[in-house]
């Protein structure tokens, strides 16, 4: 790349972004690598600033302004889970063409690309020639709740497109599931365990509960398919209840995991009504049922970009140049762009790295992968900013 070697930098850049802690137990959370990301910008003639959202922690928004036309937002959220089992998770590695570290993955390797690919734009005289805005958005706290995209949305910060480069194997990701926690809440009657007639046993009517969950309402989901995402699920992930064993159990707490297909709504009332059948005719036994607030402070909602969308229509050419698979696909996990969608942002999941490698101790990513991700940032840029 003419006055900037955006191929090698990239990897330099993405060993930099993973030996910075950014996972809510590091101190300031994201503080420290959002300040690096401004420094890199600047130093890079790209105007960019940090967004504050909580304290310390801030989105990091780079701009390179264009005409009155579409603008694009390259995103990608810059904290990571914490290292758990991964040895040596913060001091990244290249062996085998491969990066190794805490977030190669998931997704400090996309976020690389998309500066580098930025950089060019500005390094190479190419910023002059933009139709329209070109971002880079930072987004805090995607791991925990996503508050980062919120407060984005919030602060006006919005395009007319979007790439979300969460780890696809660079295959054009168009579609993911919504996720909605459920917590349902039993109060029945203590009694002794001995005369358990007289008491009203929340546990025994949290078993008849996902007993129905399991089998009703997961059978009547099954039914409910996408062509890219397979079935709308519903899966039990924690029970607690009682005291000990000599007492009726006066409490219960279910935690549901619901993931939901694009354009079903009412996930709450449906589970609420499941429940009211059970328990409303029992006398001496209440219940609540809410959304948890790791979905709901943001609704997770399903992300349904049209394959003949402006977006994923260039993204597929891009692709099919490169001489990559261009057929769309969905994912299997949450990400902000569902949020920027919902909020009127066209929006697609890009970037190198494979799923089944985030968050655990093989977090890696391919450097030949990193490269393209470049180049196919560079190319959308030019197609979506520089129509001919």
């Amino acid at each position: 790349m003419n006055s900037f070697e955006s191929h090698s930098e990239v990897l330099r850049l993405t060993q930099d972004l993973v030996s910075i802690e950014s996972h809510i137990d590091a101190p300031g959370h994201e503080a420290a690598i959002g300040r690096f990301l401004v420094s890199w910008f600047r130093d890079h003639s790209i105007d960019a600033e940090l967004l504050p959202v909580e304290g310390e922690r801030a989105n990091v928004v780079a701009r390179i302004p264009g005409g009155t036309g579409p603008s694009l937002m390259l995103n990608g959220h810059i904290d990571t889970v914490p290292a758990g089992n991964m040895t040596d998770a913060f001091v990244p590695i290249i062996r085998e063409n491969e990066l190794w570290g805490r977030g190669a993955c998931d997704m400090k390797g996309a976020i690389a690309a998309m500066a580098c690919a930025m950089a060019t734009t500005a390094c190479d005289g190419m910023a002059d020639t933009l139709n329209g805005d070109l971002l880079f958005t930072g987004t805090i706290g995607e791991e925990t709740g996503s508050i980062g995209v919120k407060a984005l949305v919030e602060a006006g910060v919005t395009a007319t497109y979007a790439i979300v480069g969460e780890p696809t194997s660079l295959r054009v990701g168009i579609a993911h599931k919504g996720a909605c926690f459920i917590r349902i809440s039993l109060t029945g009657r203590g009694a002794h365990g001995s005369c358990p007639e007289e008491g009203v046993n929340a546990v025994s009517y949290g078993s008849r509960i996902i007993r129905t969950l399991e089998t009703e309402l997961r059978a009547d989901l099954a039914k409910r398919t996408h062509p890219l995402l397979g079935a709308s699920t519903v899966s039990v992930g924690r029970i607690v209840g009682g005291t000990q064993p000599n007492i009726v159990a006066e409490h219960c707490q279910i935690d549901i995991d619901r993931r939901t297909l694009p354009g079903e709504k009412k996930t709450l009332d449906e589970i609420s009504q499941l429940v009211g059948e059970i328990c409303d005719p029992i006398d001496g036994l209440t219940w609540r049922i809410e959304e948890m607030s790791e979905t709901s402070i943001v609704p997770h909602v399903a992300l349904g970009t049209s394959s003949d969308a402006v977006l994923a229509q260039a993204a597929q050419a891009t692709c099919q140049q490169m001489g990559l698979p261009d057929e769309p696909v969905g994912v299997t996990y949450w990400t902000d762009g569902g949020h920027m969608a919902a909020c009127g942002v066209e929006s697609i999941i890009l970037g190198p790295g494979t799923i089944a490698d985030a968050h655990g101790p093989n977090d890696r990513v391919q450097t030949a992968d990193l490269i393209r991700a470049v180049d196919i940032y560079g190319d959308l840029i030019r197609r979506i900013l520089r129509p001919a």
